[in-house]
């Protein structure tokens, strides 16, 4: 009886240190560390993607060199005109006089080499390389100058209110950012899906010469649902890493700057996923479908207007917590014409005890004129024929 109870004391031992979380999507993984966050690093910070909730973190606000993370707003605006389809990946830039004459960590482009845009993004999200990085921001700006502002302007819209760029590479010292910032810009940077194939690769060649890149982000070989980012060692020897990975309805995003060594940079940021997926979820509150009909107008040039929500109905809470929130929402019947789109019309409400977690607006999609003297005539006469 003594070595059948053994036994069994020994399978639930062995069950609860392999044990496993599966999502909707079928993956699944160990769960490490699930109580406790180990971070060596002097300065970090966890964020949920969609949510841009903060879950976690450590002299969150506290500035540094942003050394090569600086790379990850030039990959943002060149993003940015690729979507607005000013320039493509197939597209060839001739490298520049400048370009080639940038230090550091470089793919050895030569003055009047051609090569495809798609092929300087390799370069600069696997290998870190200053002479891609500035023949990109190149064929956004002609003037680095004018690129470098469009930087700031950028920073600026994000809410990344203590970061300052002073080039496009990271080389300068006067790169100045936070971990904060640095979620946000990454966040932003990873809404651009086709940037994934590039982010998690681990080894490739650039251009004629075939100059080989490696990822300094070794997590890209083995984490389970990785989607990037970037790591690097700044010019004063500071060990940074960015790491990104998606798992079920939850994509997290954490930043660690001045861990102990290259290898616990990686284990930091393991780590902090690790933590993410095990102790949160994301939580979407039950509502009355009806609170995003059409909302009617009173003395408008149309009859109803859309609505919808300033932000998705989507939280981030701590597993297994949701029996404590209390949901409450309130919506205006009608509206008076006339109304702006953006115009608050309610608001969905999620408390946890007196502590408000989450709140959005149902806010008009549309704009909502007065109707017209010759308008309201119109509408008497369609009234009064039946609509004939």
């Amino acid at each position: 009886m003594k070595k059948i109870l053994t036994v069994l004391i020994v399978i639930l031992v062995l069950f609860n240190l392999s044990a496993v979380y599966s999502y909707a999507d079928g993956s699944v993984y160990a769960a490490k560390n699930q109580n406790t966050l180990s971070v060596s690093a002097d300065k970090y910070a966890i964020m949920e993607i969609e949510s841009k909730t903060f879950l976690a973190g450590k002299g969150s606000y506290e500035t540094f060199a942003a050394s090569h993370f600086t790379k990850l707003m030039t990959l943002l605006l060149v993003c940015e005109k690729i979507d607005d389809k000013s320039v493509s990946f197939d597209d060839v830039v001739t490298v520049s006089e400048y370009a080639n004459l940038q230090q550091g960590s470089q793919v050895w482009l030569d003055k009047g080499e051609k090569i495809k845009i798609s092929e300087l993004i390799k370069a600069v999200t696997i290998g870190n390389a200053n002479d891609a990085c500035v023949a990109l921001s190149e064929t956004v700006d002609k003037k680095i100058s004018d690129f470098v502002s469009r930087m700031n302007d950028k920073a600026k819209k994000l809410g990344m209110i203590n970061t300052v760029y002073a080039d496009c590479t990271g080389e300068s010292n006067d790169n100045i950012t936070t971990v904060h910032d640095t979620a946000i810009l990454a966040s932003e940077l990873l809404r651009h899906e086709y940037l994934k194939e590039y982010l998690t690769s681990w080894r490739d060649f650039i251009g004629e010469k075939q100059s080989e890149v490696v990822n300094q982000n070794t997590l890209v070989k083995s984490y389970k649902g990785i989607t990037g980012l970037k790591a690097c060692v700044s010019a004063q020897g500071v060990n940074m890493i960015s790491a990104s990975a998606q798992r079920g309805d939850m994509s997290i995003v954490c930043i660690a700057v001045g861990c102990s060594s290259r290898d616990q940079r990686a284990v930091d940021a393991e780590n902090m996923l690790d933590f993410s997926f095990s102790q949160f979820q994301v939580y979407t509150p039950e509502v009355d479908e009806t609170l995003l009909d059409d909302i009617n107008v009173a003395h408008g040039d149309k009859e109803s207007v859309k609505v919808s929500l300033s932000k998705p109905l989507k939280l981030v809470i701590k597993r297994g917590t949701s029996s404590e929130l209390l949901v409450d929402a309130n919506r205006e019947e009608s509206v008076e014409a006339p109304k702006k789109k953006g115009d608050s019309v309610g608001r969905i409400t999620v408390k946890n005890g007196d502590k408000t977690v989450f709140s959005s607006d149902i806010e008009l999609s549309e704009d909502a004129e007065k109707i017209t003297v010759f308008g309201a005539f119109l509408k008497l006469i369609y009234s009064l024929t039946g609509g004939k």
